[in-house]
């Protein structure tokens, strides 16, 4: 049984199998928090502000300790560096249920933020071993199809449990699995190189930065990639935060149905558009051009559809149109998540997903919804902050374009 189970951790399959749960586990734990505002507030005496400061530390650690990882993984096994980031954020997590002051889970969630950097840095990296260049893009999109799942699952989770349990079990129950699930992690293989990794021949030695930086980002296709997912990231941060309240506050939808409506939205749109786009880009021979021009088209199409979301007031049309919008926009994942390892020689992809998270989040969907509140309640309105949204998303669209990649 043991020498089974390890035979199927050691093909692609069972190591796109893991991730892909570890994936799912990884985005349900990080919205843990969202579902449990009231009772921590209650519970541990903080204010609205400071609940902020939870996830904001999170997202601070997260990006600082993504390409510090990535270019740790040049020295050290990336199953074992991965077995240990996801310990060390699944323990954080268990631990943070047994807390009794703000700052010991402000010092946990920052712990959880190291944790899930060394998983979203590495396990795309491993993926790309295990895949060959036209097949990566579809392997990514499965592997990306686990983010709308697991924070659905969160939300839904986390409010079941704290209602009949306590918001303490949330993140008991958001822990374990992941310990559990670490240990497997340590049976993954490191593989042998893929035929375009033994034909490069530009592997930058290990300690020169400055070359590596050089490296990954003199690629045409990862600047326009990591500049168009910025873009993305921008957009859809901004749009998770406020869509729901605007369209309470201008719209005139109760609270429940705006984000009930959202949220299932995102979850079938994200499960289609994610799996979707793998699809087409396998169909398309999954090479940069091809992923390219697919990403960009799609971004076209979600555009014009989410500005019709925000400024359409029938209901129907809406929801109609935010579906459509968002699977389009989800139909991206995959093949720009595959555009950024195949961008650089293999020793450096999981220093490049590392940087391009860092510059995601850092330029993206931390700032967005801030500079989207400010303009809202500023002479601007509602309306006119919102289509800061379409605007990004438009941007991503341009910086995807096929013409700014050298042949």
């Amino acid at each position: 049984m043991a020498a089974q189970a390890n035979k199927f951790l050691h093909g692609s399959t069972g190591t796109l199998t893991l991730l892909t749960t570890l994936n799912l586990l990884n985005y349900l734990d990080r919205y843990l928090l969202a579902g449990i505002v009231a009772p921590l507030q209650q519970s541990l005496g903080a204010t609205q502000t400071e609940i902020g400061l939870l996830t904001s530390a999170f997202l601070i650690v997260y990006m600082i300790a993504a390409p510090l990882f990535g270019l740790a993984a040049r020295r050290a096994s990336r199953p074992h560096l991965l077995a240990a980031g996801i310990f060390i954020w699944s323990a954080a997590t268990l631990a943070s249920g047994f807390v009794h002051t703000l700052l010991q889970l402000l010092l946990l969630r920052a712990l959880v933020g190291i944790g899930e950097a060394a998983y979203s840095t590495l396990g795309p990296a491993l993926l790309a071993a295990h895949f060959k260049p036209e097949r990566r893009a579809s392997a990514l999109s499965i592997f990306c199809a686990a983010i709308p799942i697991g924070t659905a699952l969160s939300y839904i989770a986390s409010g079941m449990l704290s209602q009949h349990w306590g918001w303490r079990s949330v993140f008991i129950a958001g822990g374990v699995p992941g310990l559990l699930l670490a240990f497997l992690c340590l049976r993954l293989r490191e593989p042998l190189p893929n035929a375009d990794e033994q034909a490069s021949t530009d592997h930058v030695p290990i300690g020169q930065r400055a070359v590596a930086l050089r490296t990954v980002f003199g690629s045409a296709d990862f600047r326009s990639a990591t500049i168009g997912l910025t873009a993305f990231t921008f957009a859809f941060g901004a749009l998770a935060v406020w869509m729901p309240h605007y369209l309470t506050t201008v719209r005139g939808w109760s609270a429940v149905d705006a984000s009930a409506s959202f949220g299932i939205i995102i979850v079938a749109a994200g499960l289609l558009g994610t799996l979707g786009g793998g699809v087409a880009a396998r169909a398309l021979g999954g090479g940069s051009r091809a992923c390219l021009l697919l990403c960009s088209l799609c971004m076209l199409a979600a555009t014009p559809l989410t500005a019709a979301a925000l400024y359409c007031t029938d209901t129907v049309l809406v929801l109609t149109v935010l579906f459509l919008a968002a699977t389009f926009a989800f139909a991206t994942q995959g093949p720009v998540n595959a555009l950024v390892v195949n961008a650089v020689p293999a020793d450096l992809r999981a220093f490049a997903v590392g940087a391009n998270v860092l510059a995601i989040h850092a330029l993206g969907d931390v700032p967005s919804p801030v500079i989207v509140g400010r303009l809202a309640d500023s002479s601007w309105g509602w309306e006119w902050a919102m289509a800061l949204i379409p605007a990004a998303m438009l941007l991503s669209a341009i910086a995807w374009l096929p013409i700014w990649r050298r042949p």
